[in-house]
């Protein structure tokens, strides 16, 4: 008797469906997965033995063969062990699946507890739309609440044999609540941030906070320039403290990238931070390596990307930035096989402008040798730099920090003007059409078409923020002024 359970396979930070196909035929008994299992799938055959007799379950002493198709997608990891255990018994006639389409996802412990995966949510998101019971592990981080609005029910099972009971509608030890409630508690709610630098800490750079108001509004890549200690540094971590809280599907789309990175989604309203050191390869930044794995622009998607000293990052690493940027998408191909990692991250970054970071001071004359100089912020290569739409160059402060008053704007008041703003500008087309309305008064100098878009979404957002809807001639100004055109 053949049989079919749903599941899925995890492709980069995506799910993909996975038919569990299951025959048990008389012959020499045997146990057969085909499929492009990897090593940890092609033991699962031993969990599931182990796991079907503690659950007073008899294995069949017949030729069994498990299929995992489609065929030419690699299936790794554990997740496959409960749908292939379901499959023998239902192929065996110890379970009967009602005419039911059932899916399932978990890896099986020996005494028969289904313990939790990494990528279980993204694992489990592909597949309410293909079945009408979805059998998921009891995870903290399967918020099940994201599927509750699909026509399959969503169950959280602890054992081998809950989902037995479950597929047969029998009675099981814990109690079976729909999606919209299983593991409520875990939803959404943290709205604190605790490693968050206070913006109004921040003296003596009026101009920086500028700029980091706009980054936020408009989202585009910030470049921070200075001689050591002018504050770079916190301004990034200021810069975290400012974004507005995530929406509900962005919150989903960040618990699910966590959840592949096989780490604990924490389920904060806040967006992610990354803040890699500079010895970063290319494939720790953008992604790659054998199995295609994310990497941190990536895991910041939603959120705020720091590329602190940025002179001293691998110059092959930060050219991978090019397209990404620009796309907020990463395409990886290798071997015939294509993944597309979501990387909608700001970026910001801090640097000297060279080894001493005098180079650019009016006071002092630079020290550095040209190896020296080749390790500054300046040193980026023209494309990297056109892509940081706001750059700013920090000055070190004329008198003592401590006699100069601390800034008017706290992190919460700015957080909630840029959520405001952002509210108002709509999108694309509406910032354009209000873009050109100014500049058919003001005509501009002569611009690359990505520094064009830099100066329209900036100067839209200088004007929202400062509550006006029409842009005007400072707002271009400004907006020129932070692009670089000075």
């Amino acid at each position: 008797m053949t049989v079919k359970i749903l599941s899925s396979a995890l492709a980069g930070v995506q799910g993909v469906p996975v038919d569990v196909e299951v025959d048990v035929a008389p012959g020499i008994p045997a146990v057969r997965i085909v499929g492009l299992p990897d090593a940890a799938v092609g033991e699962a055959r031993e969990r599931i033995r182990a796991a079907i007799r503690s659950s007073g379950f008899t294995w069949p002493a017949r030729r069994i063969t498990v299929n995992l198709a489609p065929a030419d997608l690699r299936k790794s990891g554990g997740s496959f062990d409960l749908p292939i255990a379901l499959g023998i018994l239902a192929a065996s006639g110890q379970l009967h699946l009602q005419n039911t389409v059932v899916g399932a996802i978990g890896e099986l412990a020996l005494d028969g507890r289904v313990r939790d995966v990494p990528g279980s949510l993204p694992l489990a998101l592909t597949l309410p739309d293909v079945c009408e019971l979805l059998l998921i592990p009891h995870a903290r981080e399967l918020n099940s609440s994201a599927i509750s609005h699909t026509s399959a029910r969503c169950i959280a099972i602890a054992s081998l044999a809950d989902a037995a009971a479950v597929i047969e509608g029998r009675a099981r030890s814990d109690r079976s609540l729909p999606a919209h409630q299983v593991h409520e508690e875990h939803v959404f709610h943290d709205t604190t941030d605790p490693g968050v630098q206070e913006l109004s800490e921040i003296r003596g750079q009026p101009l920086m906070i500028r700029g980091l108001m706009l980054a936020a509004t408009a989202r585009v890549p910030i470049l921070l320039e200075g001689a050591p200690g002018v504050g770079k540094s916190m301004a990034a971590r200021a810069l975290h403290g400012i974004l507005p809280d995530l929406a509900d599907a962005e919150k989903l789309e960040v618990a699910a990238i966590a959840s592949a990175a096989g780490r604990l989604a924490h389920h904060t309203m806040r967006p992610p931070l990354r803040a890699p050191h500079h010895d970063l390869t290319v494939a720790g930044l953008i992604g790659g390596g054998t199995r295609l794995t994310p990497g941190e622009l990536t895991w910041a998607h939603r959120g705020l990307l720091v590329l602190d000293e940025i002179g001293e990052f691998r110059r092959d690493t930060i050219e991978a930035l090019r397209e990404p940027l620009e796309t907020r998408a990463v395409q990886l191909s290798r071997a015939g096989r294509s993944i597309a990692f979501p990387a909608d991250a700001l970026v910001i970054a801090t640097g000297n402008p060279c080894a001493c970071g005098e180079l650019v001071s009016p006071e002092g004359a630079c020290r550095c040798t040209s190896v020296g100089r080749r390790h500054g912020s300046l040193a980026l290569s023209a494309p990297i730099r056109s892509r940081f739409g706001i750059k700013v160059r920090l000055a070190a402060p004329s008198r003592a920090l401590s006699l100069m008053p601390s800034g008017e704007i706290t992190t919460a008041l700015a957080r909630e003007r840029v959520m405001l703003a952002r509210a108002a500008c709509s999108g694309p087309i509406d910032r354009e059409r209000r873009f050109r309305a100014a500049v058919q008064r003001d005509a501009l100098p002569v611009l690359s078409g990505r520094a064009t878009v830099h100066v329209r979404d900036l100067a839209v957002a200088c004007a929202t923020l400062d509550g006006r809807d029409t842009v005007g001639e400072s707002d271009i100004a400004e907006a020129l002024f932070f692009v670089g055109r000075r």
